[in-house]
């Protein structure tokens, strides 16, 4: 009677399965019992094959796999159909797991009579990472186009209206001299003044989302700011909802436009305020940041400040429109739609951002990143932690090259140079390196993106800073911050250390 383990004992069947690295590929008698092994399935799995075989395959599949019966049912799925696919966890040696694109395949005899199964299983766990971060890099640029193009309709829009409201307010006044003290006309009069100005108002926010809107930024104490503006939100907010303040002492100042701040941070309150209809509590916090948020591609020192509420939460699909001009989720005439748009642009056109984070029934926390004044920045001093550390400078033109290596050593850093990928290398093989800080764009064969590849694989300890003027963004998304030249002091110092504490 033929039998799978027939097959193990073609020398010819194992050269060519032993050929192949990049898939495990190994065969299983009728009840799952591994029969044979070859060289991918050691190198994806970790197992040698003195180990495995004569063992049941279910020591790959996770316990709650094991426990549900899922290679049982996969089995019998391949021998009642011919062919059984899937994607799923699977364990290898050492317990670790990946993402796994399975195949079984029934073997039968040429009278039809199951001999056992032939497994082909393939490590997807990267792809299936560069194929998300790709997506979600998409979906990034899907949303800032988006924004931006109703960031350029509602501006638009925006100063047309205001042309509109002038010749309404001229009119108004026109009619008001000509009225002659009649009463029922100056009354109507009065309540076109009362719209034309909740029409300035609007417009105010249209400009402010689409950046449009001249703002007058002030050197800004945002400790002091924050805790008066917390008694103007305390009397927006009902009575059974409890207002929390954490705001620190030594909050970096800010220059915004005061106004346009009281505003933004109104309108995310009475929002906050709005999604608690039955109370709960609304938390004020605000700290320094050293490193940017997601939406920015320069790192800086910032302030966030964040509300967050114990409210009704969004869905994700109300939560990718929720700074879109006039989209509100509340019944007509209980809003304008305008209130985190108008924050939204307020943070943007300030040189920050505004993040909003939201699940449905777990409430929403909206953040909005400040970037520190110019004059505190200068002023801050370089981190204490630059003494004993090294840094490796990867830059080819010299001047820059030596502008950088004065920065980092003023600063207290010890600095290496190298003026291409390759001497950086060399340097990073005999020399203890704490941080490498190279151009992406750099002659010798290899640029600063292909080196910093090299080193996360080889020199995994040491953290990258990426610098460049100009470079044509890769399909898939970069894994390091990127410094964009030309920077000053404080940009690189900043970042620099950014890049330490990550």
């Amino acid at each position: 009677m033929p039998s799978i383990y027939d097959l193990t004992t073609d020398r010819r069947f194992q050269l060519l399965v032993d050929a192949v690295v990049d898939y495990a590929i190994f065969l299983l008698d009728p009840n799952g019992v591994i029969a044979s092994w070859n060289s991918g399935a050691l190198r994806i799995k970790g197992y040698s094959a003195d180990e495995v075989i004569g063992s049941h395959f279910s020591i790959f599949y996770t316990p709650g796999d094991r426990a549900n019966q899922v290679p049982q049912a996969a089995l019998r799925a391949a021998a009642e159909k011919g062919k059984y696919e899937a994607e799923g966890w699977r364990l290898r040696k050492d317990g670790t797991k990946f993402l796994a694109s399975v195949v079984i395949d029934a073997v039968r005899s040429e009278t039809g009579e199951l001999l056992g199964f032939a497994k082909v299983t393939r490590d997807i766990t990267e792809r299936k990472r560069a194929e998300r971060q790709l997506l979600e890099a998409r979906e990034r640029l899907l949303q800032s186009q988006k924004l931006e193009s109703i960031g350029q309709l509602t501006g638009g829009i925006a100063h047309d209206f205001n042309n509109l409201l002038t010749v309404i307010l001229s009119g108004a006044q026109m009619i008001e001299r000509l009225a002659s003290g009649n009463e029922q006309v100056l009354k109507v009069v009065g309540h076109i003044r009362h719209a034309v100005e909740r029409g300035e108002r609007l417009t105010s926010h249209l400009l402010t989302y689409s950046r449009r809107q001249a703002l007058k930024p002030q050197l800004l104490d945002l400790s002091g700011a924050l805790k008066n503006l917390t008694e103007g939100i305390l009397q927006t907010l009902k009575g059974n909802i409890e207002l929390k303040l954490d705001i620190s002492s030594d909050l970096w100042s800010v220059e915004a436009d005061p106004n346009e701040l009281d505003l933004a941070l109104i309108n995310i309150a009475l929002n906050a305020r709005d999604a608690m209809p039955n109370g709960g509590q609304l938390h004020i916090s605000a700290r320094n940041e050293l490193i940017a948020p997601e939406e920015r591609g320069q790192p800086g020192r910032f302030v966030a400040v964040s509300i967050r509420d114990t409210g009704t939460g969004m869905s994700p699909e109300t939560l990718a429109r929720a700074t879109e001009p006039f989209f509100t989720t509340k019944l007509p005439g209980s809003g304008t739609g305008l209130g985190l748009s108008q924050a939204y642009g307020f943070a943007k056109q300030s040189g920050g951002s505004l993040r909003i984070d939201s699940q449905l029934g777990k409430g929403t926390t909206v953040i909005m990143y400040l970037p520190i004044s110019r004059e505190v920045s200068s002023k801050l001093a370089p981190p204490s932690r630059a003494r004993g550390l090294t840094i490796l400078v990867v830059e080819d033109e010299v001047l820059v090259a030596e502008m950088a290596r004065s920065i980092l050593l003023n600063a207290g850093y010890s600095v290496e140079l190298a003026h291409n990928a390759t001497q950086g290398l060399q340097i990073l093989c005999s020399s203890k390196v704490d941080a490498v800080f190279s151009d992406i764009v750099m002659p010798g064969g290899m640029n600063g993106i292909e080196l910093a590849e090299t080193i996360k694989k080889d020199f995994p300890h040491v953290p990258i800073l990426l610098t460049t003027g100009y470079y044509q963004v890769p399909a898939r998304p970069l894994e390091h911050v990127v410094l964009q030249k030309p920077y000053d002091e404080t940009a690189l110092l900043t970042a620099l250390e950014g890049t330490l504490a990550s």
